[in-house]
């Protein structure tokens, strides 16, 4: 069997190195070299975001933790296990990101921590990266189930899968499951989202149930670990009370275009919301054309919205919210519900939310409204401004006791990987 698995990852490595190199070759050739797959191949072999230039860890202490992430939502996921972890197993994580955005997200944030670009997947690159760190253990965080890492990273020493749910794409189907239960076999451990999920990776991927632990998603530790922890800086909170001028914040997170132009109607059709409430609103894309795209708009209206197009400031803006707005769910799909529910705001999203089971859950619990209409958004708006102020961010309001509820996945994973780490190595 391993020499199977060998021959799999062999084959695969190979595949994968023909197409990478066909890739870098079209990166360079001009009309391509500026689109967005060229931009993701550019730097992940050599350079300061490859992995040759993460820095070997300190003599000092026991060695590597690896967590393998695919952006900065899987990477906010491995945080709270990272934060916990490495200090009592006295080992130094290293970050690997499958995306760009997740590297610039920490970047963004100035988070002194080891991270790159993961290399192509092939067994030459991984054995390279292995043979120049000490690493005990790898974590992956849902997603990048890759034949060559787990070839490689999960002979020896403790794999875990963590965050693990349902896949997304044809669950059902036969065939996929054969292959995603190929590569699901290599882990160690498999710490599901829910007793479904569970079920799911033991039935369809035939896993050993032993295997398999129903520990909940670190994504709720992780966001009341930032409502707790978070404090906005001093200019920003300035510069926001300013231009609220007492009057009540409406935070829009990750917006698109279909965001403002919803969230612009209502102010048009509602002129009293004028008087009563302000919107800070930050792209889902902090990009410069993006922004000024999104201002134009904003401008065209004639509204008093304050757009800030920086990356990695919500957490600090949901702090000071009286409602939120969640983003992306006008057009395609919303995204982060939890970061402003762990404060405790009253929250509205778009129409298609169904793409985040926390969604569907706050909204069936009336904790989430979703609103189609201008009408609506300014009906929303105006009970919210009803609220005593202090009521809306208590540590009881049904939002943030949404979250509390959904906590302890974290504990959970890093009991498990104490254990296995301070099992002997398997040769």
């Amino acid at each position: 069997m391993n020499a199977i698995k060998s021959a799999a990852a062999f084959l695969s490595s190979c595949i994968i190195e023909l197409l990478f190199q066909v890739i870098a070759l079209l990166a360079i050739v001009p009309g391509f070299s500026m689109g967005t797959l060229a931009r993701q191949i550019r730097g992940r072999s050599k350079g300061i975001d490859s992995i040759d230039c993460i820095k070997p860890s300190s003599p000092s202490c026991r060695g590597d933790l690896l967590f393998f992430c695919s952006s900065a939502g899987e990477y906010e996921q491995a945080r709270p296990v990272i934060d916990r972890l490495s200090g009592r197993l006295d080992l130094e994580p290293i970050i690997l990101f499958l995306s760009r955005s997740g590297l610039d997200y920490i970047r963004a944030r100035g988070e002194d921590i080891r991270a790159a670009l993961a290399p192509p997947d092939t067994l030459w690159r991984w054995r390279h990266f292995d043979s120049r760190h000490r690493i005990r253990g790898a974590v992956v965080v849902r997603h990048e189930w890759w034949p060559s890492f787990l070839n490689v990273f999960g002979k020896n020493r403790p794999l875990f899968l963590i965050a693990a749910g349902r896949p997304a794409g044809s669950p059902e189907s036969r065939i996929r499951n054969l292959g995603r239960g190929y590569l699901a076999r290599h882990f160690t451990k498999i710490c599901a989202v829910d007793e479904g999920s569970a079920d799911f990776f033991s039935k369809n991927f035939h896993i050993d149930p032993a295997k398999i632990v129903a520990t909940g998603d670190t994504k709720h530790d992780r966001a009341m670990d930032r409502a707790r922890t978070t404090r906005i800086s001093d200019p920003l909170q300035a510069k926001v009370q300013k231009f609220a001028g007492g009057r009540k914040i409406l935070v829009a997170g990750s917006i698109y275009t279909a965001d403002i132009e919803l969230l612009t109607s209502a102010w048009r059709t509602h002129p009293e919301l004028q008087e009563s409430w302000v919107v800070v609103a930050v792209p889902h894309h902090t990009n410069e054309s993006t922004a000024r795209g999104l201002q134009a708009r904003i401008n065209q209206a004639g509204c008093d919205f304050l757009l800030l197009s920086q990356m990695g400031i919500l957490a600090e803006l949901y702090s000071l919210a009286d409602a939120a707005w969640v983003g992306g769910a006008c057009h395609n799909k919303v995204h982060n519900v939890l970061e402003p529910a762990s404060h405790g705001t009253s929250l509205a999203c778009g129409m298609k939310f169904q793409n985040s089971p926390e969604a569907v859950q706050m909204a069936g619990e009336g904790i989430l409204r979703a609103i189609d209409t201008p009408d609506q958004l300014a009906d929303w708006l105006i009970a919210a401004s009803t609220r005593v102020t202090g009521q809306v961010q208590s540590s009881a309001s049904p939002s943030r006791l949404f979250v509390m509820a959904r906590t302890g996945a974290t504990e959970k994973i890093c009991a498990l990987l104490e254990r296995c780490l301070a099992a002997p190595e398997r040769s």
